[in-house]
């Protein structure tokens, strides 16, 4: 679900993946839907966060969730993710990687998902040293991966597209 690729993402960042396996079943068997982590007290999320360390995730976590569930409904008034980039982008904490990997992972989106990892191996492909935190390699990049998916075949789905150029920037890059 978009709410367990948005709990990972964050998890994942600065973090290893078997670092986060543990924290991510224990915090999914606590917090199993955006309502439950919405409803959750500071205290306890943090409780549930404990020894993730970098604890600003896990505030925009819970200010996300909040935000979804009092902004984000269909027109039955039942709670919906949001499944544009834009839409994505209005939630508190998530930015443009973020945005990107859930819309391309959940809802086959076109997008790039650009990561440190995806960075590196764009810049190699290129030749362009870039930043992706930089004053030209956010913009680049995104304009690079918007080019990519321009003229990527349809038959690629763009979530393991954006896996994959991430897994190769980790492991050979």
């Amino acid at each position: 679900t978009p709410y367990h690729v948005w709990i990972s993402e964050i998890m994942l960042q600065q973090t290893r993946v078997a670092a986060v396996i543990p924290f991510y079943t224990k915090w999914i068997a606590r917090f199993p839907t955006v309502s439950h982590l919405a409803s959750a007290s500071e205290e306890d999320v943090n409780a549930h966060w404990a020894g993730l360390g970098f604890y600003r995730r896990a505030k925009h976590l819970h200010n996300g969730s909040k935000y979804i569930i009092e902004n984000c409904k269909d027109d039955d008034g039942e709670v919906v993710f949001p499944n544009t980039v834009e839409g994505l982008l209005k939630v508190p904490g998530i930015g443009p990687y973020t945005a990107g990997a859930i819309s391309s992972i959940c809802f086959k989106i076109r997008t790039p998902a650009v990561d440190g990892n995806v960075l590196r191996v764009w810049s190699r492909c290129t030749t362009v040293c870039a930043n992706v935190k930089g004053k030209y390699g956010g913009p680049w990049s995104q304009v690079l991966g918007q080019g990519i998916y321009k003229n990527c075949p349809e038959a690629v789905e763009p979530g393991i597209l954006n896996q994959a150029i991430m897994e190769l920037g980790a492991t050979y890059c």
